[in-house]
């Protein structure tokens, strides 16, 4: 199985004990909380290039203070090994406001793959068929938007993890 992201919702108190936990236990609780069955959106392997489509680099290399990337990452990141990041109810709606100033047909549409490839960005797809790709694209970007504007309405923060 390769990398993917998942952005799961909860609550204040859940965020203190996550933000509380040793590096090597954040995974495995992460894990029980989505299988618990906190509200979680998979992104599976169109992360990186949903990164790259928005800022122009790679989700390895986060822009600070940038909403966009923000948008995949999170705004706050975890310690340990694997990545693991969280944007609090009070950063989503600068996220949100990010992503819907843009035209998404647009952006996707005028997506260069062969930079994707150039860059390396995750996973090494780019040279598929380009309309498989932006349709993919186009269901992440919808995803994560998604997943930001619930969080904002149902008071809950974001926690995002990449492994």
């Amino acid at each position: 199985m390769g990398m993917r992201a998942a952005y799961t919702l909860v609550d204040e108190l859940t965020l203190d004990r996550l933000v509380s936990l040793a590096p090597e236990v954040l995974v495995s609780t992460l894990e029980d909380l989505e299988s618990g069955g906190s509200p979680t959106v998979y992104l599976d392997k169109m992360w990186d290039g949903l990164h790259f489509l928005l800022t122009g680099v790679s989700a390895a290399s986060p822009r600070d203070d940038d909403p966009l990337s923000e948008s995949v990452v999170g705004v706050h990141v975890f310690g340990g090994e694997d990545f693991v990041g969280c944007t609090e109810n009070d950063e989503l709606q600068t996220i949100i406001e990010a992503l819907d100033s843009l035209d998404r047909d647009e952006v996707i549409g005028a997506a260069d793959f062969t930079a994707f490839a150039k860059a390396g960005i995750y996973p090494n797809i780019w040279d598929d068929d380009p309309e498989i790709l932006r349709r993919e694209l186009t269901d992440a970007w919808d995803a994560v938007a998604s997943v930001h504007r619930r969080a904002a309405d149902e008071g809950h923060h974001l926690v995002i993890s990449i492994f």
